[in-house]
C-alpha cells in the first residue's frame, strides 16, 4: 500500500530561522522581512514510503524477480552488473555457462534449476528430456532431466541458455507513481517562501527555495532513480546505493509556480534503473516498507510578510 504522510508544519518556519537576533524597532509592517540574504529556513515537506509489492515489473515484485534470477545465476557471482546483464550478450552467456558447469557438481543449484523449469518451463524442456505427457510428477521429471543432462548435454544445455537468458536480458522495474493530492499549507506560508525569490536566470541568486532531503533503502539492489513532480518540470537524478544507509537528495531549485503546483496536488513519477544486486546482502523482509524517501524544503535569503 503506498503511505504519504505530509510532514507540512508552518510553525518550524519560525523556529527554523537561524543565526540572529532581529530588531523590531523598525519594521515596516506593510511589507515585513524575516531575516536577510544569509539566513536560512528548513521544513519538512513529506515523507514517501515504498513497499516490496509497489517495487515491481507485471505485478511480480522485485523479490520474486530475484528469487528466479538467483537460479540462473552461478552461487559465486556476488555482485551482479545489471546493465550488463540485460544489455551485453557475452556477459550474460558467461555467468550462464557458470551456471550450468555448477549444476555438474553442486546437487543443489541442479535441485533448484530442475523444480524451477517443472514448475514454470515444463512445455520448453518436456522435449528436450524426452518427455511427450504433461503433469508427471516432479520425482519423475527430475529423474528425466538429469539423465537427459548426462546423454544429451548440448540440446540441454542449449534449452538452458535460451530460456536463462531470455529472462534475465528482461529483468526490469515499472516506473512507481504516487498522486500526493492537495497538500494543507497555507497560502500565506506559500506566499511567504515564494514572494520574493529571484527570477529564473538571476545571476548569484539570493532569495531561493529548494527541494531535497535523502532516501534509505532495505533492498540488496543499487537503483538509478529519476523522480519528476508532475504536471511541473521539477526533476531529479539519484543513485540508491545499497550499501549506504543514507542517500543524499540532490537540492533541487523550484520556483513559485513549482511549489504552488506541487502544494495544489502532484504526481510523483518514479523511472527506476536497476545497476548492482548485491546477493550476500539478501532482501529484508523486516518491514514492509523498502524504500524511504525524505522531501524537504530550504528557502534561502528573508521571508516576505504581508500584515
Amino acid at each position: 500500500m503506498r503511505t504519504l504522510s505530509l510532514l507540512l508544519l508552518s510553525g518550524a518556519l519560525m523556529t527554523a530561522c537561524v543565526d540572529r537576533d532581529y530588531d523590531l524597532s523598525d519594521l515596516d509592517f506593510d511589507n515585513v522581512a524575516i531575516g536577510d540574504e544569509n539566513s536560512e529556513f528548513r521544513i519538512p515537506l513529506a515523507t514517501v514510503q515504498v513497499s516490496m509489492d509497489e517495487i515491481a515489473e507485471n505485478g511480480v515484485n522485485i523479490e520474486a524477480i530475484f528469487r528466479e534470477a538467483d537460479i540462473w545465476l552461478p552461487s559465486s557471482e556476488k555482485e551482479v552488473n545489471l546493465p550488463a546483464l540485460t544489455g551485453d550478450s557475452d556477459y550474460r552467456d558467461g555467468l550462464i555457462g557458470n551456471t550450468i558447469a555448477e549444476m555438474r557438481q553442486n546437487p543443489e543449484k541442479l535441485d533448484g534449476v530442475v523444480r524451477l523449469t517443472y514448475e514454470k518451463y515444463y512445455d520448453e524442456f518436456a522435449g528436450a528430456i524426452g518427455i511427450e505427457e504433461s503433469g508427471i510428477p516432479l520425482e519423475e521429471y527430475t529423474e528425466a532431466f538429469k539423465t537427459a543432462l548426462e546423454l544429451s548435454a548440448d540440446e540441454i544445455e542449449t534449452r538452458i541458455k535460451q530460456v536463462a537468458s531470455d529472462y534475465l536480458r528482461t529483468i526490469d522495474i515499472e516506473p512507481v507513481e504516487y498522486e500526493i493530492g492537495h497538500i494543507d499549507l497555507d497560502d500565506e506560508v506559500i506566499d511567504m517562501l515564494s514572494d520574493n525569490l529571484d527570477p529564473e536566470g538571476t545571476p548569484d541568486a539570493k532569495n531561493t527555495l529548494h527541494i531535497y532531503g535523502s532516501i534509505s533503502s532495505r533492498l540488496p539492489v543499487t537503483m538509478r532513480l529519476e523522480p519528476v513532480f508532475l504536471p511541473s518540470d521539477v526533476a531529479f537524478e539519484i543513485t540508491v546505493d545499497a550499501t549506504k544507509e543514507e542517500n543524499a537528495i540532490p537540492s533541487t531549485q523550484l520556483y513559485a509556480d513549482d511549489l504552488r503546483q506541487i502544494v495544489d496536488g502532484a504526481t510523483i513519477r518514479i523511472p527506476i534503473a536497476l545497476e548492482i544486486y548485491y546477493r550476500d546482502r539478501g532482501f529484508d523482509n523486516s518491514a514492509k516498507q523498502q524504500i524511504t524517501i525524505d522531501l524537504r524544503l530550504v528557502k534561502r535569503g528573508g521571508l516576505k510578510l504581508d500584515i
